[in-house]
């Protein structure tokens, strides 16, 4: 296989949102960790919940989008925290944002998250049930027609779509497609042997900024994405 570095969102690609990776999906991942194959997974999330999601695999994990990279046994590569006034006007946007919702939630306390180097807002709950979560935007289209009718505008952070229901904030550039490079360029890395699967790549979703970086599939979710690396481990 000429794929040696696999890279992959998390919510949506390889698990449901906030939820362990099933058995095939750990089996599957572990099968090309055994044949020499690098497991990267950059997620909005932050790493103690991908630790979680994913089993506590030996893989590199770069949660907040990226700018937190830690190796399985060389540690944390970089953490790219934001600074305050960042984050103010960030929290401006959040609530703009919200007071164009008439939607109830389960837990309003439960849609805000900051988690240092990325802001995420959940317009349902980060913590609420997965399926809910699905059906309330799995099709991006709210957020997608929100954020047209509150832009957001900023010289030094930028908002994507991520997830099932969350606006992922991050400093301007620093994006999935740019921690890619980055990581490829760390480990010095052969870009025509790495492969991104994520199920948001169309304009505005938080993988779309990987392509042109690398070469990437995109999934519907975490079933499809099975059955894709199916196919590719037979090839």
């Amino acid at each position: 296989m000429k794929y040696k570095h696999l890279f992959f969102d998390m919510d949506g690609t390889i698990s449901l949102a906030r939820s362990k990776i099933t058995s095939e999906m750990k089996l599957m991942l572990e099968s090309f960790m055994n044949n020499g194959v690098d497991i990267i997974v950059i997620s909005g999330s932050h790493n103690e919940q991908m630790k979680f999601q994913t089993e506590d695999l030996a893989i590199i994990k770069m949660g907040q989008n990226g700018n937190h990279a830690i190796h399985p046994t060389h540690g944390e590569l970089w953490c790219d925290i934001m600074t305050e006034q960042q984050k103010e006007n960030i929290t401006a946007h959040t609530k703009a944002i919200w007071a164009e919702c008439s939607h109830t939630v389960p837990n309003e306390d439960d849609l805000f998250e900051d988690r240092g180097s990325q802001i995420s807002f959940s317009l349902y709950g980060h913590n609420a049930d997965v399926q809910e979560k699905k059906a309330f935007d799995g099709n991006f289209e709210k957020r997608k027609a929100l954020l047209q009718k509150v832009p957001y505008t900023s010289d030094e952070t930028e908002v994507k779509i991520g997830g099932s229901t969350t606006f992922d904030y991050i400093k301007k550039g620093k994006n999935k497609g740019y921690n890619v490079a980055k990581i490829i360029e760390h480990y010095e890395w052969n870009k025509d042997e790495c492969l991104f699967y994520g199920d948001a790549l169309f304009p505005g979703g938080n993988d779309e900024t990987v392509v042109g970086v690398i070469e990437t599939i995109e999934v519907k979710d975490e079933e499809d994405c099975l059955e894709k690396l199916r196919e590719l481990r037979v090839t």
